[in-house]
């Protein structure tokens, strides 16, 4: 009722992450839509589309899309680097998957550093 009363991007962010909870998907995916309609600045609503895009939806081109928006705008976010590259290994990008694992580390993320190791052996094996 409150967000009837008074929506705000932050208002359907969090109505989104409620309804994700509750397994409502495409109900979650509509309130991040709608919160970065009003706020086009904040990351946390595109990374919220991209997981949920690649994780309940498996269609890995939108969860693409809504992550690297959200790194434009937090470009050093380790967790949005490790995110993406995540979903650039599951599509076989292996040189971006790579590189972003390698951001994810350097950017502080210890546990992006197996998957950057294994990413490199999938590589290296790929060029054999």
């Amino acid at each position: 009722h409150a967000l009837q009363l008074h929506p705000t991007s932050d208002a359907h962010y969090n109505m989104g992450i409620c309804q994700y909870m509750l397994k409502n998907i495409d109900c979650a995916i509509e309130h991040w839509k709608h919160s970065v309609q009003m706020d086009p600045h904040g990351a946390d609503a595109y990374v919220s589309l991209g997981n949920a895009y690649f994780l309940s939806k498996k269609e890995s081109g939108m969860a693409i899309e809504y992550m690297q928006k959200a790194m434009v705008l937090a470009p050093s976010d380790p967790e949005i680097q490790f995110n993406l590259a995540c979903m650039h290994e599951s599509q076989g990008s292996l040189d971006q998957a790579i590189e972003l694992y390698n951001k994810a580390v350097s950017n502080g993320l210890e546990r992006a550093q197996p998957y950057l190791r294994n990413a490199m052996a999938k590589h290296m094996k790929q060029n054999i």
